[in-house]
């Protein structure tokens, strides 16, 4: 976790989430390491790679690629994948994917493009490429074509006046589960806390919506430890269940600042 900033600094709520920014990746690994039991196999510095417990799973966040995230998993089957994950995908999705990776859903029970059509993005389904935009046209995400017989790796992007913010991969073999949890993170409409500093990112201003708040890194990190002591609890009893997903923070009398 990174040091306590000054008290002055404010909070604030931001949406489209897409447009939120990284946060404190310190919300993902402090959670593996002390929450679900995995191990700190880095090895050099400006490199935090962690491993599952098993040593199936793999979250790298890697500052020689630019902060990319790269989530690995290695099968029995031999159908090993991966996801990279641009530094400006917030956490919270990256949270996502794990835990989704960490507890795969049944095979084929998830159809990726769903959870986007259902929040209103528009969806191309008939062509060769399944492709899903959003509203604002900023995000695209398309399932890339692959030889008859082969399951298809997605991509995705959120383009803002013709600066890419962020990218997302997810290989061949990716469990539809993991991919479903990435567009079911990007249909939300959940109001994301950032500092304010730096909000919105630089060229974003027109497309991102600010609220003001009184959340602010005490209430971050009691939530982070919030879910630390629940991971525990869940791996101390052996329990298999997921871990809840982190409850949207709703601002109180909050007030729109653009």
């Amino acid at each position: 976790m990174s040091p306590r900033p000054a008290s002055t600094v404010p909070y604030v709520l931001t949406t489209p989430g897409y447009l939120a920014g990284g946060g404190d990746w310190g919300h993902l690994t402090e959670l593996l390491l002390r929450g679900h039991g995995w191990h700190n196999v880095s090895t050099i510095d400006y490199h935090t790679a962690l491993a599952s417990p098993d040593g199936r799973l793999h979250v790298v966040h890697d500052r020689r690629a630019g902060w990319t995230w790269n989530l690995r998993a290695t099968r029995p089957d031999g159908r090993d994948w991966e996801a990279v994950l641009g530094d400006h995908l917030p956490v919270e999705y990256v949270t996502a994917l794990v835990d989704a990776m960490r507890h795969p859903p049944t095979p084929h029970s998830h159809k990726v493009l769903d959870p986007l059509r259902e929040a209103g993005w528009s969806t191309d389904g008939a062509g060769p490429a399944p492709t899903a935009v959003s509203p604002d046209g900023l995000v695209r995400v398309t399932e890339q074509p692959s030889r008859p017989g082969r399951p298809m790796a997605w991509r995705a992007a959120c383009t803002v006046n013709g600066y890419r913010w962020w990218t997302a991969a997810f290989s061949t073999h990716t469990p539809p589960g993991v991919v479903t949890a990435f567009t079911r993170s990007l249909a939300r409409n959940d109001l994301l806390p950032r500092m304010a500093i730096g909000m919105p990112l630089y060229g974003c201003g027109p497309s991102t919506r600010l609220a003001r708040t009184s959340h602010g890194w005490d209430d971050e990190r009691a939530l982070l430890e919030a879910r630390i002591a629940d991971a525990r609890a869940r791996r101390n009893t052996g329990s298999q269940a997921a871990a809840p997903a982190a409850k949207p923070v709703v601002p109180t009398a909050a007030t729109r600042t653009r």
